[in-house]
């Protein structure tokens, strides 16, 4: 089988945009609890616990906008995959998150071509 490198470049850029967002989650108070959750209904990229909630957040990396806004590029099908894998993450650690409320943030992150970096995050979209 024949890997494309453009593909590799596309995961390594997603796997560095995850390093980055759960450095700066930890550092804005989340408790990383998994990274890559491997739900039924596809990964969760990363679950956290914030202010006594529990949370889904998607990460979008970017190197530019050629491909649009990092932070709009998450669809309500997607949406509805990251809740579904939560509920599944929650399931999966019963009692001790039962009664804990849910929420998905996504975190989005640009790298221009000079290696800066900007990341936002949009809290409780879905």
């Amino acid at each position: 089988m024949t890997i494309n490198p453009s593909q590799n470049d596309h995961i390594a850029l997603g796997d560095y945009g995850e390093e980055i967002a759960i450095e700066a989650l930890t550092n804005a108070g989340y408790r990383i609890l998994e990274h890559n959750w491997p739900a039924p209904t596809g990964e969760v990229d990363i679950i956290a616990y914030q202010r006594q909630q529990l949370v889904a957040l998607e990460v979008k990396t970017r190197s530019g906008m050629g491909f649009g806004d990092p932070l709009g590029s998450v669809s309500a099908t997607q949406l509805r995959r990251i809740q579904c894998g939560l509920l599944h993450y929650k399931q999966a650690v019963y009692p001790r998150y039962a009664h804990t409320s849910m929420r998905i943030d996504v975190v989005g992150i640009l790298i221009d071509s000079n290696g800066e970096i900007a990341a936002d995050l949009l809290q409780d979209v879905g």
